[in-house]
């Protein structure tokens, strides 16, 4: 009984973080001022990105990056980060400047186009990638590409409205992306226990900027997440070993 009361209580909150966070699709649609069926018209087209999360009538949520999982006493329907409803508008846009059967084409070509500026403005500011700038700052274009074709399928499939706070551009999903390379390669991927103070010290702002970029993930996902690892687990290693 008390485990059955535990898992209630976590799936209950797990249906108020998709309440507090994401509309449903009826939600979603009123939003951008259109049917239900205009955005399951657009999503098949590859206009617009997928729900991030959808919970099925036999209490399964599925999430755009950790697949199936329980979802008892969770609101069945499909889940989107209301971000998207400007990535609809700019969808509009497109079509009513280039035609429907020209942009979805034009819509990659942008997407692609504005990772790569945003991947090079981080790369001068953040951190290098080192399988796309070399170390005297020269792009791989391979690289490059290959980042940015990856970044547009998971575009899609709604991953980014699932990780990242405010998905409203292609510069705010890539500073994210990068935050938490830069945040992985210096923890070993959140599994380094002891820093030095100066370690620390600079560390720290970063933990900071991946907090507010990433979302805070649903509680059915969280163990897993790149936040409890990055953020919840390590700044407490953290601003102790500034303390000793």
């Amino acid at each position: 009984m008390a485990n059955q009361t535990h898992q209630e209580l976590t799936m209950s909150a797990l249906d108020l973080y998709l309440k507090k966070h994401y509309l449903n699709k009826a939600q979603f649609a009123v939003a951008c001022l259109c049917k239900e069926t205009d955005i399951e018209a657009l999503i098949q087209a590859q206009l617009l990105a997928a729900p991030s999360y959808v919970v099925t009538d036999n209490a399964k949520i599925l999430s755009a990056v950790f697949g199936e999982m329980d979802a008892v006493n969770t609101s069945a329907g499909a889940y989107f980060h209301p971000a998207n409803v400007i990535w609809h508008t700019q969808v509009l846009q497109l079509i009513d400047q280039h035609g429907r059967d020209a942009a979805p084409a034009i819509l990659k070509e942008n997407f692609i186009r504005d990772f790569i500026a945003a991947l090079t403005e981080m790369h001068h500011t953040t951190w290098r990638l080192e399988d796309c700038f070399t170390a005297d700052d020269q792009p791989i274009v391979s690289g490059l590409m290959q980042r940015a074709e990856f970044s547009w399928q998971h575009f899609l499939l709604g991953t980014f409205g699932l990780c990242v706070t405010h998905p409203v551009s292609v510069s705010a999903i890539v500073r994210k992306e990068i935050l938490q390379e830069k945040l992985a390669h210096l923890s070993d991927n959140g599994n380094k226990e002891n820093f030095t103070s100066a370690e620390a010290k600079a560390l720290l702002p970063v933990v900071d900027a991946f907090a507010e970029a990433a979302m805070w993930f649903s509680p059915a996902e969280y163990p897993r997440c790149s936040r409890k690892r990055l953020v919840d687990d390590l700044r407490p290693r953290l601003l102790a070993a500034m303390a000793a």
